[in-house]
């Protein structure tokens, strides 16, 4: 690679870091459970290699009062980045900025092994934009997890298929093997793409179940320690062929896919969908180009498109598109493969349609992108809180470091806060803080955090505005 193309490259890289990292702290308003969940444990086991029940270095972390498991691969993804540069909710978030870019960057170059320069760019733009990715960008969760695994899968495969060795097939099963425990929706898609990946491959299909083998005979021992971790809670089941397809069927409902998206306003805005409303011809060109395409990894990859979320009718997840991010990278093959067949069509007014599809992609994000920064925060405000409170305790871990005085938390005020205050107090103060009971005031050289403003034998310094905590330190 010359230096023109290396500084190209890390041009956009950069222009795409900014672009997801605006307004990260703001946008959502305030952290979800998931969230402060990951970044709590992370936060401990980046510091002492033990999760909040006391296990050192566990596979599955089992967090929000023991009613969830964390998946393995972001949860340790997460410390290793507070190992390094310190636990931050700014961190957090970020995290998922760092996989949303290099997915854009993986997808093209996923693109390119297929398609013309200008078609894989096209795939690569088309990831940028993705509404989902954005939203993603912005949280610290796991839902993005899958998509570099998924894309390590396709590229493994390839390669294997373009004779470059039996290693690029082992890399292919390793990436499926590890997408399984990156994200709790894989569990039901890993098994259905294994199967296609075995029926594609027309020899060493033992290598290729050999290689992913383990990461399936491992799941009893994993269920002896970490019961319920693998199923995540649910219960798969099939009542009758109706509540089975209607799930299945509804991930590809074209209204939500590319207007209203995720059922959940934790995930959409509501009227962009998952996917951008502009991309819809070039998808449905590139669904039937692939069809009637020589090369056969196209048809592949429509039948791991549309038989990926087959599963999904066991669980009931219907319109949870935020549970798909792993197709995403599949969207991108058949939108650049569209874009390309589009590009070769040859009639009067076949010039000014490649650059009508990029305008009307950009017009759409932008106003997709103008609405989550400036409209998204008021109306998803109920669900997701503030971040005040993470405000409140830097000042409170301030005050505390100035004076020399111990930190002491009030119980309403520990509990009210649920897993984001532990995540607040790991990251300034490297620990839970020492509960205190309601109406129990704590000894002459103490400071309190409370959400009470007179306490007998305390004194009030500072009263934290929008949230009713007081820092009160103990006179007596």
């Amino acid at each position: 690679m010359n230096a023109r193309k290396i500084l190209t490259v890390i041009a956009i890289a950069i222009f795409l870091t900014l672009l997801y990292s605006h307004n990260l702290l703001d946008v959502p308003t305030g952290l979800t459970v998931d969230e402060a969940a990951f970044g709590y444990n992370a936060a401990l086991l980046s510091q002492t290699g033990r999760d909040q029940n006391g296990r050192f270095l566990p596979i599955f972390v089992l967090s929000t009062n023991g009613t969830d498991w964390r998946t393995p691969i972001t949860q340790y993804y997460l410390a290793g980045l507070f190992k390094i540069f310190d636990p931050s909710v700014f961190l957090l978030r970020f995290s998922s900025v760092i996989i949303a870019v290099l997915s854009v960057f993986g997808t093209y170059f996923l693109a390119r092994m297929l398609l013309s320069p200008r078609a894989a760019l096209f795939a690569g733009l088309f990831v940028a934009l993705t509404p989902l990715v954005m939203i993603q960008a912005h949280m610290g969760l796991d839902n993005i997890m899958p998509v570099p695994f998924v894309i390590i899968w396709l590229v493994g495969l390839l390669n294997y298929r373009g004779k470059r060795g039996l290693k690029w097939l082992v890399v292919s099963a390793l990436a499926l093997g590890f997408s399984f425990y990156s994200y709790k929706g894989m569990r039901a898609i890993v098994p259905i793409w294994v199967i296609l990946t075995t029926l594609w491959l027309k020899r060493d299909r033992l290598i290729f179940l050999s290689a992913i083998a383990p990461f399936f005979l491992v799941i009893p021992l994993l269920e002896r320690y970490y019961a319920g971790a693998i199923l995540g809670g649910s219960s798969p089941g099939i009542n009758n062929i109706y509540d089975f397809l209607s799930p299945y069927l509804s991930s590809f409902d074209i209204s939500y896919l590319f207007i209203r998206g995720d059922i959940t306003d934790f995930h959409s805005t509501g009227r962009h969908g998952m996917l951008l409303l502009a991309s819809l011809p070039s998808i449905i060109t590139g669904v039937y180009a692939a069809t009637k395409s020589k090369n056969n990894f196209f048809r592949f990859v429509l039948l791991t498109l549309f038989l990926g979320p087959l599963l999904y009718g066991t669980v009931g997840s219907t319109h949870r598109f935020s549970r798909l991010m792993a197709l995403i990278p599949l969207f991108a093959i058949l939108t650049g493969l569209g874009f390309d067949y589009l590009s070769h069509l040859k009639f009067k007014f076949s010039g000014p349609i490649l650059p009508a599809i990029i305008i009307l992609f950009l017009i759409n994000f932008i106003d997709f992108y103008k609405f989550y920064l400036t409209q998204y925060p008021s109306v998803t405000f109920n669900l997701f809180g503030s971040l005040q409170n993470f405000h409140d305790i830097e000042r409170f871990a301030a005050e505390a470091k100035s004076k020399g005085l111990t930190p002491f938390v009030e119980e309403h005020s520990s509990t009210g806060g649920g897993e984001s205050i532990k995540f607040f107090e790991t990251i300034y103060f490297g620990r839970l803080l020492p509960v205190v009971s309601d109406n129990q005031a704590t000894p002459k050289g103490t400071i309190l955090l409370t959400n009470r403003k007179e306490i007998p034998n305390m004194k009030e310094i500072e009263n934290i505005e929008r949230v009713q905590y007081y820092i009160q330190v103990g006179i007596l």
